[in-house]
């Protein structure tokens, strides 16, 4: 009997991985087809990646292998990021175009009656009612920046994907998600990094419609707070030049579109690339051990440039 019940499960696990195995092959098959198709706006390097993953991060962003391929340009000549965003957008009322302009000129109202602001110098005490958000290299700042009186919100691997959806902050000893933490306490300055691990995931429009969102949400979460959207690191030049994915032409189309989401009053574009990088535009070799992240010694060239970047008024 028991040789019987062994077999069994025996024959059971074999089925299961005969399974995964066809539908690997299967949505490989599918990323492969259709690379060209409704996923030519997805990179991946193959040599590391299996096509199947073109598949999983369309149906992330709600492309799914039935889905028609989309125009690589709509009528106002910006780039759809899915169907259900094309449709929605043919879909809008006229209600809801006029509620919409309503809303943009009470904002611009309020921006253009709101003081004038400008960067100047500050010191450590700047940054204690701040909080830093961000991927590893955000880790790394609150390992060796010597910020010990700011709050940081960062893990290894973080993502604009996963960013409200992980419990990765520790709030009172407890492991909380972002929005959780950032209700929990009110700040006076939000600083965001991120979108190194992002490279050669989805597009750049998905990127960005996600990273639009999260600002939205710290102006929602921290209305007294003024908001640092950073720049995404470089990386050097020799990983530019040699890596399909992580490369310095990638990071820039990312920050320039980062850039785009500044105001003046609220939202400040600032980009530690100025201080961190060769006259190629690499991040230094000499401030890197791996081509990615600082040494630990080096990130106080990172603080130093945020303390010319505190907000003032004219």
């Amino acid at each position: 009997m028991k040789k019987i019940r062994s077999e069994e499960r025996r024959v059971g696990k074999c089925r299961v991985a005969v399974f995964l195995i066809i539908g690997w092959g299967v949505l490989s098959l599918i990323g492969y087809l259709k690379k060209d198709g409704i996923y030519k706006n997805y990179s991946i390097d193959v040599k590391k990646t299996p096509y199947f993953v073109l598949v999983l991060d369309g149906i992330h962003d709600k492309i799914y292998p039935w889905s028609k391929e989309l125009p690589d340009l709509l009528p106002d000549g910006t780039k759809p990021q899915n169907q259900e965003s094309v449709i929605a957008s043919t879909e809008t009322t006229d209600e809801e175009n006029v509620a919409g302009q309503t809303e943009t000129v009470m904002q611009d109202t309020e921006t253009a009656a709101a003081k004038p602001k400008k960067f100047i110098q500050v010191d450590d005490s700047y940054f204690d009612d701040a909080v830093f958000i961000g991927d590893s290299r955000t880790v790394g700042l609150h390992d060796y920046g010597g910020l010990d009186h700011s709050d940081f919100f960062a893990t290894v691997g973080m993502n604009i994907y996963d960013l409200w959806t992980d419990a990765f902050c520790e709030v009172n000893g407890k492991k909380v998600t972002l929005e959780e933490a950032l209700k929990a306490k009110q700040y006076k300055k939000v600083y965001f990094q991120i979108g190194i691990n992002e490279m050669g995931r989805g597009t750049l429009d998905g990127f960005m419609n996600e990273y639009q969102n999260a600002v939205e949400k710290f102006k929602t979460l921290q209305p007294d707070a003024v908001i640092y959207v950073q720049a995404i690191m470089h990386v050097t030049q020799k990983k530019s030049d040699s890596d399909p994915i992580f490369n310095n032409p990638g990071i820039d189309a990312r920050n320039q579109r980062i850039q785009q989401l500044a105001d003046g009053v609220r939202v400040f574009y600032i980009d530690v690339n100025e201080v961190v990088c060769d006259d190629q535009g690499g991040l230094k070799q000499e401030l890197t051990f791996d081509n990615l992240h600082l040494y630990g010694s080096k990130y106080n060239i990172w603080v130093d440039f945020l303390k010319t970047k505190g907000i003032g008024t004219e």
